[in-house]
Parts: structure tokens; C-alpha cells; sequence
């Protein structure tokens, strides 16, 4: 039987390379051809890799998963953030105990029928920004959710609550401004961003939102998404990988150009490699090696700051326009360097600029 990820990956890799790698430019600036992109994958049944076969997935792994993401990540790191998001949404379905959900999404999502966003960062926050009150058949929402992705392409997101006791309710939200009998929901513009813009990344007001218990995706107790953060510090390799080999793509094409023959290149792969072998082997370890994990994030974080800043000096100048790759990398690495950030994360990001 052939691996799903061995079946799917000539496919994705003919499409990165014929469709997206032309068009990188306008991915992170055009909402719309953005979103066109991520619906061709979807087309392809690549929205969910990480899902199950029998639900639409590729049944990927996690290392698995990270090639993929990479690969993404690598020619659009748009293209790849908004897979990530429907990608969580995906996972928080699959882990719920709402099977009538499972089975009418899981499937629909793989395909981009359903296009689902998240939006439960905002538990890292204390006060919590959107509280919940049980009421009958459901629980009221009240507050905001500061950052949601993808407004204009996912049609809900699943959106999480504090209740009184500090644990959190998930649920099925609307990704668009709407006042009915279960409250009211304002979809603020999307947000002025320094990359990746075109993701429309938006902060959502709720007042006195009624969401039904058959929209309920999850309960989940107090300080779960502490324990969540140290139990996966490593989930945003693939994009982190990823990015740092788009650097070393741009390092190398402009080097080429100007005639410039230096091992930087050679040397900034083998730590990439490096690294990549150091993270396969962490996906080993137990909880126990947190410190040892989120290091190792930091130093992939750093090593793709590096290739990033490496790719706008070798370039000079024309690095500073905004349609030039290196430009785009660059953004993309900033943006990758605090996605899922926690304050140990940021700590240990700090500690490798200073070593």
C-alpha cells in the first residue's frame, strides 16, 4: 500500500511549483487569488492532511505533517498559514466528542466545502476576553476574540470561552457580522498587518451570543491550554522549516546572480538539517523534555531569522521592494517567529539571540 503522504506529495509538489511559486508575490497582498489558491487545494483533498482516511484526511503523522507544512510554507507562507488554521479547526473536530459534527464537517473540510477558522489564543490572555454563562441548551458568550484568520474564505471558526470555574467551552461560531435571536456578532476589517496581509486576519466583538450544545465542539478544564503549549512546543516546525529553506532558495539565486561563490549557503543547509534530524528525534521524548524541546524551537526560530536576513543582504537593495522574494521571506519569518508564542517560547527565541 502505498503512504498517503508518498501518493499525495507528486501532486502537491506539480502544484507548488507550476501554480504557486509564479504567483508568491500576489498571495501575500490578493485576498482573493489567495483564497483561490487554497481552495485548489482543497480540490486536491490537501486541506487536512493530518486527519484520518476514513474522514477525508491523508492520516499523516506528525513528522509527516511537517514535510508537508514545509513544502507549503517553502513556496507561500500565506498559502501555508491558512491551511494551519483550517488544519486546527480540523483537529479540535476530531478529538470532540460531537460525532454529528465529526461526520458532517471532517469530511466537507478535507475538500474545502467547509472552511473552518480558529480562535482560542485568546485563552493565553488573563482577564479572559470572551467569557461563557451556561444558560439552557447552551451557553451566552460575551467579549471579543482578538485574532481570528481568514475572514472572507472560512465561513465559521471555533472560537473558545471562559466560564466562571476557568474552564473553556469550544464552539461553532459565524465568521461574519450578524444580528438574529441568538445575539449579536461583529466581524471587525481586517487588521493592517505588516505580512501576510492577505490572510485577513480580524478581531471579532460578541454580545450575548447563544451557542447551542449541538454546536459544542469541546469542554476543556482549566489551564488546558498551558498544559497543550507544553505538551506540543515543536507544532510550528513545518512552518518554521519551511520558511528557512525559502531564505535559503532566495541566498542562493541571488548570490548566483551576482556572482558571488561563498559556503554560507552550504553551511546554513547543514544546520537546517541538522535541526531537522534533532526534531524527529524529540518527537520521541516525553513531556519531561520540554526544556529541551522548546530550545530546539528557539534555535529553528533563529536559524530562520538567519536565512531570512541572509536573503535580503545577499539580494542589497533590491531586497527593500516589496514585490522582491526576499521582502516576502522576510515578512513570512516574522510572522512564523511568534505564531502559537508562548512566554516560554519567546524566552528561549531571546536566549539564542544572545548566545
Amino acid at each position: 500500500m502505498v503512504h498517503p503522504v508518498t501518493a499525495a506529495y507528486p501532486t502537491l509538489k506539480d502544484y507548488l511549483a507550476e501554480k504557486v511559486v509564479p504567483i508568491a508575490h500576489q498571495l501575500d497582498q490578493e485576498s482573493a487569488l489567495l483564497f483561490e489558491t487554497f481552495w485548489a487545494l482543497g480540490r486536491q483533498g490537501l486541506l487536512i492532511p493530518k486527519i484520518p482516511t476514513a474522514l477525508g484526511g491523508l492520516g499523516l503523522d506528525t513528522q509527516a505533517f511537517w514535510q508537508f507544512q514545509s513544502a507549503v510554507a517553502r513556496h507561500s507562507g500565506a498559502l501555508a498559514f491558512l491551511q494551519t488554521q483550517h488544519q486546527s479547526a480540523a483537529s479540535l473536530l476530531l478529538s470532540s466528542e460531537n460525532e454529528a459534527l465529526r461526520q458532517a464537517y471532517l469530511p466537507a473540510m478535507a475538500t474545502g466545502k467547509r472552511r473552518v477558522g480558529v480562535g482560542f489564543s485568546q485563552l493565553r490572555r488573563q482577564p479572559a476576553p470572551l467569557t461563557a454563562q451556561p444558560v439552557p441548551g447552551g451557553y451566552q458568550l460575551r467579549g471579543e476574540v482578538p485574532w481570528v484568520t481568514g475572514a472572507g474564505l472560512f465561513e465559521e471558526f471555533i472560537g473558545a470561552a471562559v466560564l466562571e470555574s476557568g474552564e473553556a467551552v469550544f464552539g461553532l461560531l459565524p465568521l461574519v457580522s450578524s444580528a438574529d435571536d441568538r445575539g449579536q456578532m461583529t466581524v471587525h476589517e481586517p487588521m493592517a498587518i505588516a505580512a501576510m496581509a492577505s490572510t485577513n486576519t480580524v478581531k471579532i466583538r460578541i454580545e450575548d451570543w447563544f451557542l447551542a450544545d449541538d454546536q459544542m465542539v469541546a469542554h476543556r478544564p482549566a489551564g488546558w491550554i498551558a498544559q497543550r503549549d507544553r505538551h506540543y512546543p515543536l507544532s510550528p516546525l513545518g512552518l518554521i522549516f519551511g520558511c528557512t529553506q525559502a531564505g535559503i532558495d532566495v541566498l542562493v539565486r541571488s548570490l548566483s546572480r551576482r556572482q558571488i561563490d561563498h559556503d554560507i549557503t552550504c553551511q546554513l543547509t547543514a544546520q537546517l538539517d541538522q535541526l531537522k534530524t534533532a526534531a524527529a528525534a524529540a518527537l520521541t521524548l516525553g513531556e519531561a523534555a520540554y526544556s529541551q524541546k522548546i530550545a530546539l524551537r528557539g534555535q529553528a526560530i533563529a536559524l530562520m531569522n538567519r536565512c531570512a536576513q541572509a536573503a535580503v543582504i545577499a539580494t542589497s537593495g533590491a531586497a527593500n521592494a516589496l514585490g522582491h522574494p526576499a521582502q516576502r521571506v522576510y515578512g513570512e519569518s516574522l510572522v512564523f517567529s511568534v505564531s502559537g508564542q508562548t512566554t516560554g517560547g519567546a524566552i528561549a527565541s531571546l536566549d539564542c539571540l544572545l548566545s
